[in-house]
């Protein structure tokens, strides 16, 4: 039973990991109220996490916001077009939707939609992880999503469940509220940026590469 009590403890090493996570999750949330900082706390979260899972530090605060203030114009510099294109590609599947255009161009806006999410799905974990410039950050998130697009997908259904939830199912939206506003997203970026690390020794670029691609 004192096992369980020691600061070495796996239970006790798990519930540091929890509330660390939870404090993750709200500064996130409360980071990407202006909308376009958006690109910048996800940067800082995932560069947070990475530094869990290499066993670099398991602080919260002062390296979410170094990360937030390192990576936030790059982050933003591409989140703002991003999501211009996304809002645009909605507006159109919205419009053709009400005017009973043909499936054929649906599907493709939808596939364009799905791209685009996939694209910021890794497109800030590597904003977090290396140094690149801008080209190069979109043509390899771009291959990671063709790549492993399953994984990808499902990160964007978890990520945007609350948002479904809250328009066609309000009620069961706020009943799992605490959810939402307690772990959500850690959880999701801490297991996705597990799963990133793994891939990256792959896909991602050598250190010599990265610093050419930085040039």
């Amino acid at each position: 039973m004192k096992e369980i009590f020691r600061l070495d403890s796996r239970w006790v090493q798990r519930f540091a990991m929890l509330t660390n996570l939870v404090c993750l999750n709200v500064l996130w949330l409360i980071c990407c109220v202006p909308v376009f900082t958006i690109g910048a706390a996800t940067a800082a979260l995932y560069h947070t996490v990475f530094l869990y899972h290499n066993k670099e530090d398991d602080a919260v605060l002062k390296p979410f916001f170094r990360a937030f203030k390192d990576n936030f114009r790059q982050s933003t510099i591409l989140l703002l077009p991003l999501l211009m294109v996304l809002a645009l590609l909605v507006f159109d599947v919205l419009y053709l939707t009400s005017i009973g255009t043909g499936m054929a161009v649906l599907f493709v806006l939808i596939v364009l939609i799905v791209f685009t999410l996939g694209i910021m799905v890794h497109l800030f974990p590597l904003i977090a992880r290396f140094q690149m410039n801008v080209k190069a950050l979109l043509r390899t998130a771009f291959s990671l999503v063709v790549l492993h697009l399953p994984a990808t997908l499902l990160v964007i259904a978890l990520t945007f469940l609350p948002v479904f939830l809250l328009f066609f199912q309000p009620s069961f939206f706020l009943r799992v509220g605490v959810a939402w506003v307690g772990v959500w997203f850690s959880a999701i970026a801490y297991f996705f940026g597990k799963f990133l690390l793994k891939i990256w020794n792959k896909h991602a670029p050598t250190e010599a590469e990265n610093n050419e691609l930085h040039c």
